[in-house]
C-alpha cells in the first residue's frame, strides 16, 4: 500500500516558510518566538517524511512516547543549564520580560531538544546511511565499565569544578557515565552495539547531531531571543554565534542524551522510543504514585533551574519604547502616534536625513535630541546590551557605538569595577563581545 505525507508534514512545512517570512517582516509572535516555531516546524516535516518512507514515525506510531519525550527533553537540557551556572560558557539576550512567557519560552524551546535529534537520527536510518557499517569487535570487561565510569565522574567533576579549562569535558561524560549502567541493566545500550561490531547507531547520532547543531546555530543567529557564547580561548572565530571549534561537540552530544534517555528507560521496563523498544514488557505498568513522585520531581526541577537561568544566566530583556528610559516619558507616549511603535522603528526611520529632519520637527525638539535618542537605541541593541547594562555603560562616559569602539575592553572592565567598588556587575567576556561587534560596526 502507498504511504501518504501525513497531515501534520504539510503544517510542519507551511509553519516554517511562514516564520521565517514573518520574522523578517518582524511580526509578533513569529518574530520573538521564531527559533520555537523553526525547531517545532523541524520536527513535524521529519517525523512526517520518516512515515511516508516507511509507514512508522514517532509522533503516528508511537505518540505516547512522543509526548513523554518532551518533558523529559526539558529536564535533560536542564542539566546542562544547571552546569552552566558555573561553566558561564553561554548567556541570553533580548527575552521576554514576562515571566510567564519567557518560562513557557524555556519549556518550549528546551522540549526540542530529544525530538529533533532522535528524528533526524531515524530519518537517517529510514535512508539506509551506514547500514553496512562494521568494525572490530570490542569487548569492555566489568573492569572496563568501571573504568568508564569513573571517568565520566572525572569529566562532569572537572568540568563544573575547573570549567576555564575543562569545560568541553560536560558534553561526553554522561556517556561514561551511563553507558555501562545501560549495558549491565539489559537497556538499550551502545556497548553491546560495539560488541556486536556494529557502529551504526553511533554513526547515525553523530551525524544527526552535526546536522542539528547547524541547525541550531543557524536558527539561533537569526532569532531575537537567542543566546550568545563566551566560551574561554575560542571566541573570535565564529560560524553564527558559536566557536567554529565548538561545532565538534554537538556529535558527542547527540550520543550523550540518547545514553542519558536510554538510563531513564531503565526505569520505565526500557521501553523508549525506537521500534525496537516501544513495545518492550508492555504488560508492566508504573505505578500511579510513582508517576505524581516524578511529575512533582520535574516540576520542581523545572521551577529550580528556570528562576536559576533567570537570575545567572539571562543577561538582557526585550527593551520595549516604554523601556527607553533616555527619552522623556511624554515623547515616548507621543512617538507611536507618529509612526515609531519600537526602537527597530526608530532606528529604520532615521536613517536618513531628510526623515532625522522631519521627525525632529513633527515632535518640536532638537534634531541633536533625536540624533541622541537613535545613538542610545543602536546601543542598547547591540548584541543585546539591553537597558540595565547601557545604564551600567553609561556610569563610565559609553553613550553610543562609537565610543564603545573606542574602548579597550580589559581598560573598560577595570574602570567599571572602579567606578562600582569592585562589585562584579559584568563580565569580562561580556564587554569583550561589546567592544568587538562595535568595532565591526564603526567599521562598516
Amino acid at each position: 500500500m502507498k504511504k501518504f505525507f501525513p497531515l501534520h508534514g504539510i503544517l510542519g512545512i507551511s509553519l516554517l516558510i511562514l516564520s521565517e517570512i514573518f520574522h523578517f517582516k518582524k511580526i509578533e509572535p513569529f518574530y520573538s518566538w521564531f527559533y520555537c516555531f523553526a525547531w517545532w516546524s523541524y520536527i513535524l516535516t521529519m517525523d512526517a517524511i520518516i512515515y511516508r518512507l516507511k509507514g512508522n514515525s514517532l509522533i503516528l506510531s508511537r505518540t505516547r512516547e512522543f509526548f513523554l519525550m518532551v518533558p523529559w527533553s526539558v529536564f535533560i537540557w536542564l542539566i546542562f543549564e544547571a552546569a552552566n551556572l558555573s561553566l558561564e560558557n553561554w548567556y541570553y539576550i533580548n527575552l521576554p520580560n514576562s515571566i510567564v512567557e519567557r518560562w513557557l519560552g524555556y519549556a518550549v524551546a528546551y522540549g526540542t531538544v530529544l525530538p529533533g535529534i532522535f528524528e533526524t537520527t531515524e530519518l537517517l536510518e529510514s535512508i539506509v546511511v551506514f547500514k553496512e557499517s562494521k568494525i572490530k569487535k570490542t569487548i569492555f570487561s566489568r573492569e572496563g565499565h568501571q573504568v568508564l565510569i569513573l571517568l565520566g565522574v572525572l569529566c562532569l567533576a572537572s568540568s563544573v569544578l575547573i570549567p576555564k579549562y575543562f569545560f568541553s569535558l560536560i558534553w561526553v561524560g554522561f556517556i561514561f557515565l551511563l553507558e555501562p549502567f545501560n549495558y549491565q541493566f539489559g537497556g538499550r545500550s551502545l556497548l553491546k552495539d560495539l560488541e556486536e561490531g556494529n557502529p551504526r547507531k553511533i554513526y547515525l547520532l553523530l551525524t544527526a547531531g552535526l546536522i542539528c547543531g547547524l541547525l541550531w546555530e543557524f536558527w539561533n543567529f537569526w532569532s531575537l531571543s537567542k543566546w550568545i557564547y563566551t566560551v574561554p580561548f575560542f571566541e573570535e572565530l565564529k560560524g553564527f554565534e558559536m566557536p567554529t571549534l565548538g561545532f565538534l561537540g554537538f556529535s558527542p552530544f547527540a550520543i550523550q542524551v540518547y545514553v542519558m534517555y536510554n538510563f531513564i528507560s531503565l526505569f520505565r521496563f526500557g521501553r523508549s522510543w525506537e521500534d525496537s523498544t516501544y513495545r518492550l514488557h508492555l504488560e508492566k505498568k508504573t505505578r500511579l504514585v510513582t508517576k505524581i513522585l516524578t511529575a512533582i520531581f520535574l516540576i520542581s526541577f523545572y521551577i529550580l533551574i528556570f528562576r536559576s537561568i533567570d537570575l545567572k544566566t539571562v543577561d538582557s530583556y526585550e527593551v520595549r519604547l516604554r523601556d527607553a528610559y533616555w527619552i522623556e516619558t511624554q515623547y515616548r507616549k507621543e512617538l507611536p502616534r507618529v509612526g515609531i511603535a519600537t526602537l527597530d522603528d526608530l532606528i529604520l526611520k532615521t536613517r536618513d536625513k531628510k526623515e532625522r529632519d522631519e521627525l525632529a520637527l513633527r515632535l518640536l525638539i532638537p534634531k541633536e535630541r533625536l540624533i541622541h535618542w537613535v545613538e542610545k537605541a543602536q546601543l542598547v541593541q547591540l548584541k543585546g546590551l539591553g537597558a540595565e547594562n547601557l545604564l551600567i555603560l553609561e556610569r563610565v562616559g559609553i553613550h553610543s557605538i562609537s565610543a564603545l569602539a573606542s574602548e579597550d575592553p580589559e581598560k573598560l572592565y577595570e574602570r567599571i569595577e572602579q567606578v562600582f567598588q569592585g562589585r562584579p556587575v559584568l563580565k569580562r567576556a561580556m564587554i569583550r563581545i561589546w567592544v568587538n561587534e562595535a568595532k565591526k560596526l564603526a567599521q562598516s
